[in-house]
């Protein structure tokens, strides 16, 4: 389940698509690390997210063996996941 558009200016024409959150890889050191850093601004993007506000999107690289790794948004990423969404808006770069 997923859909694409353009990303708009300044983009390289890349595309937008919906990514399933249980493909995106965020090792627990770094939730670990982030959390204890940023708790507050996450809890912040987790309300965004609960509360349905647009978000900047992600950018993903696609992993071997399959799913993604953050390459910016890890905040977005690990809020999305507390918020139980299941998909979260990305931008793939990368092979």
């Amino acid at each position: 389940m997923s859909y694409k558009h353009d990303a708009g200016r300044g983009s390289s024409n890349r595309e937008i698509v919906l990514v399933d959150l249980n493909d995106v890889y965020v090792p627990e050191r770094t939730i670990e690390r982030i959390m204890r850093k940023d708790r507050h601004q996450i809890e912040r993007m987790r309300s965004d997210y609960e509360d349905g506000r647009i978000m900047v999107r992600v950018v993903l690289r696609p992993r071997c063996g399959g799913g993604y790794n953050v390459e910016d948004g890890r905040h977005r990423v690990i809020a999305a996941k507390l918020a139980e969404d299941s998909h979260i808006e990305a931008v793939i770069i990368g092979d």
